[in-house]
């Protein structure tokens, strides 16, 4: 019955609009309620998690995508590699999947590039006459 009533009152937060990490805090705490674990467990193991040295990476490649977008890197990426490579048939396509995979490995994370190149990528590839189900992925 209090297994209800708590799944109840999850729902109820997240349909008001409860923060995701409090909602999956709780789950957690619940499922080792159940599973009979002591709710100590829960602590250790958010401790552990934030002595992670990965998890610092994460705003750190945010910061790198950022820097590198606000410079106008992906512009002259794009450039150079359309010089480079822009006279081959399906050459912008070419250059557009090589520039993402560059700035990706580079800023390690693949929300960045979107950002960075979207607004620039899909004006080219309009320009260039490609077909709107060859520059989108739905």
């Amino acid at each position: 019955m209090t297994t209800l009533l708590v799944v109840l009152l999850i729902l109820l937060l997240a349909a008001m609009g409860a923060p995701l990490f409090s909602l999956v805090a709780v789950i957690a705490w619940l499922g080792l309620r159940i599973a009979g674990y002591d709710e100590a467990l829960l602590a250790v193991q958010f401790w552990s998690l934030t002595e992670m040295p990965v998890l610092i990476a994460i705003p750190l490649f945010t910061l790198a995508g950022y820097l590198l977008s606000e410079s106008k890197a992906p512009q002259r990426l794009l450039r150079l590699s359309e010089a480079l490579l822009g006279w081959l048939h399906g050459g912008l396509a070419i250059v557009a999947l090589l520039v993402c995979a560059f700035f990706t490995a580079f800023t390690g994370a693949s929300g960045v590039t979107i950002i960075a190149f979207g607004a620039l990528l899909l004006p080219a590839l309009r320009q260039a006459g490609y077909p709107n189900g060859f520059r989108l992925v739905w």
